[in-house]
């Protein structure tokens, strides 16, 4: 009987420890969430080195609503928040984060210990930046002191912007979802998306204006709508407005964000 009694304790304890509180941090919880100092993604932006990773020492805790996530692949082992006056990813070492980290679900991420990086001149938290600047993402164990889930939920909404500024790479725009009106397909033969992961890792394709400027649409082969065929007509495109060293570049959440349902202009 004390074999099975210990057993059963064991099971308990394993399941206790595996359980995790995303919720909102509450003054009593933790003398460092006391006496962090709440920036604005803005403000945090602001503070990063302009170019190389850096150490986070201070205490400062910020906080942002999902604005993307990985449900549809096109997002890996990130979410992206935004507060309204800006958004930075955070990298997560987990799959299907939609499920605990759902579009509009508030997280507050306290940065300490963290690192705050670049990819090609696009910024992001991570958990260590090793000896070649690569970027880790925060492990699964270690969620429960870096980040914390409110019940608070709000759907962000993305902010308009003409295709003609959105190839200017405008750093306040880094990581947010934009709508680009008024633009279509540059190439009607656009079949899919994105080809296969075999083929390529990723797939451009464009979206232009009236006046025929361009502006690149990038896809993950590993996005579960890739092979869906983009519509030839013009209107609204909304996506994460994102930078590859200085070349502008969107990367869709979902197909649902596209649409061209109007008369193209050529």
């Amino acid at each position: 009987m004390k074999k099975y009694t210990c057993i059963l304790v064991l099971v308990l304890w394993a399941m206790s420890c595996n359980t995790k509180d995303y919720k909102e941090p509450k003054n009593n919880q933790s003398n460092e969430w006391t006496f962090a100092t709440a920036k604005t993604i803005a403000q945090f932006r602001a503070s990063m080195s302009s170019t190389t990773a850096q150490k986070i020492g201070d205490n400062i805790v910020i906080s942002g609503f999902v604005i993307a996530n990985d449900r549809t692949g096109n997002f890996y082992k990130q979410i992206i928040i935004d507060d309204g006056t800006g958004a930075i990813p955070i990298l997560l070492d987990a799959y299907n984060l939609y499920n605990d980290f759902p579009i509009g679900a508030k997280v507050y991420l306290k940065c300490k210990g963290l690192y705050s990086n670049y990819f090609y001149k696009l910024p992001h938290i991570s958990f260590m930046v090793d000896d070649k600047g690569v970027s880790a993402s925060i492990p699964f164990h270690l969620w429960g002191q870096y980040i914390f889930k409110s019940d608070s939920v709000k759907m962000m909404q993305p902010i308009v912007v003409s295709l003609q500024d959105a190839m200017k790479a405008k750093p306040e725009l880094y990581n947010r979802l934009v709508t680009i009106n008024d633009v279509q397909l540059e190439d009607t033969n656009t079949r899919m998306y994105a080809l296969h992961p075999d083929l390529t890792a990723a797939t451009s394709f464009n979206l232009a204006d009236c006046a025929q400027s361009l502006l690149a649409v990038r896809t993950s082969g590993y996005a579960s709508f890739r092979n869906n065929i983009p519509p030839k007509g013009r209107g609204d495109f909304t996506a994460i407005y994102t930078v590859f060293n200085n070349t502008p570049q969107l990367v869709l959440r979902d197909t649902t964000d596209v649409q061209l349902v109007d008369a193209r202009c050529f």
